[in-house]
């Protein structure tokens, strides 16, 4: 029998920030800390011996930081969560590019923290209201005007209710969320979803949110 358990591995190089994120998670019912790594370059043998489903790994570490451990997997990966303080300068989105599922903030409401770590589990992307806004500003800061322009004409490919689901996701609502917002029921809003993901060519819920930042929607 599969375990519906999800098995998270946590990487942080801060002893109390690793302690707080696992007792987080560990509140949770569905949610099992499998290992903790105080750096990047023990993830390889960690993911090896605990199998995660999820790797909640901070961005910056001091001798093998979240973006390359990222890359270092193939398409084998297990799903990578980043974690961020904030001041990161675009690390988390080079963490994204990559192929990290979404990302969180270190003091987010736990809550959050752990809703996000079962979307990623569950093959969806995930990141909080305050890190999908600075994803917007980081895109918009580097987008170039062909981008812009692509990106307008994909905004332009929308139907009106596509395009509020498309500038919700934007602001980091999860599916619930949306559901609540616009008062249908989830299955309407991941098909929806799943209808403007189709359209754009785009596989995950960030490359969506990253399309709609460049249009500046």
């Amino acid at each position: 029998m599969t375990d519906p358990r999800i098995r998270v591995l946590v990487v942080d190089d801060d002893p109390m920030a690793a302690a707080g994120v696992a007792a987080i998670l560990g509140a949770a019912g569905d949610i099992d800390v499998v290992g903790r790594c105080s750096d990047g370059d023990e993830v390889a043998q960690a993911v090896a011996l605990h199998h995660p489903d999820v790797v909640l790994c901070d961005v910056r570490m001091p001798r093998m930081d979240g973006v390359a451990v990222v890359e270092s997997f193939d398409s084998a990966r297990p799903r990578f969560l980043m974690m961020t303080a904030f001041d990161e300068d675009g690390r988390v989105l080079d963490a994204v590019s990559a192929g990290a599922a979404g990302f969180m903030l270190k003091d987010e409401d736990p809550h959050r923290i752990i809703e996000a770590v079962r979307q990623v589990a569950a093959g969806d992307a995930a990141f909080s209201p305050r890190a999908a806004r600075q994803l917007s500003a980081w895109v918009r800061d580097a987008r170039s005007a062909t981008a812009r322009r692509d990106a307008a004409a994909k905004m332009a490919e929308l139907t009106p209710r596509e395009r509020e689901f498309a500038v919700a996701v934007t602001n980091g609502a999860s599916d619930a969320e949306l559901a609540q917002t616009f008062f249908v029921a989830e299955t309407t809003v991941k098909s929806t979803l799943a209808g403007i993901r189709a359209k754009w060519g785009v596989r995950t819920r960030t490359e969506l949110a990253v399309v709609v930042a460049r249009s500046g929607a």
